[in-house]
């Protein structure tokens, strides 16, 4: 009997703990896509700016659906965030290629988090079957 209820509070403690790391998880997938999202939106973009001119006029989004009229000045180079305070100027085909080898990365993440997220969901079932046996044969 107190085998039982000890084997039931262990079984608890896992599948809590495994419950945490499946919403952690969840959260990652989902910064993870965003991220993904925004890498083919810039891709798309950047492929889309190889056919426009100089002088061309452009709407630059500003957020929330909103826009503003532009004209393009250098359609040759891009300037690219490296960390917080830091750029650098690359090409367009440099930049997709950069924005491409990260997309795969992110893709890989996603895969492993995905992985990850159903051997989780596995445990759990199998943690939750094995407690209704201990219960039932409890009764």
């Amino acid at each position: 009997m107190a085998g039982e209820e000890e084997a039931i509070r262990r079984l608890s403690s896992e599948l809590n703990y495994l419950n945490e790391q499946s919403k952690i998880l969840s959260s990652n997938l989902s910064l993870l896509s965003s991220h993904r999202n925004e890498l083919g939106m810039s891709i798309i973009t950047l492929e889309g700016l190889k056919n426009v001119k100089e002088g061309n006029e452009i709407l630059i989004p500003i957020g929330a659906g909103n826009f503003v009229k532009g004209k393009i000045g250098d359609v040759k180079n891009i300037i690219t965030t490296l960390a917080r305070d830091v750029t650098m100027e690359r090409t367009i085909e440099e930049t997709i290629s950069k924005l491409n080898e990260t997309l795969k990365e992110v893709e890989k993440n996603i895969g492993q988090n995905e992985a990850t997220l159903q051997n989780i969901s596995s445990r759990m079932n199998e943690i939750e079957r094995k407690a209704e046996e201990i219960l039932q044969k409890k009764q």
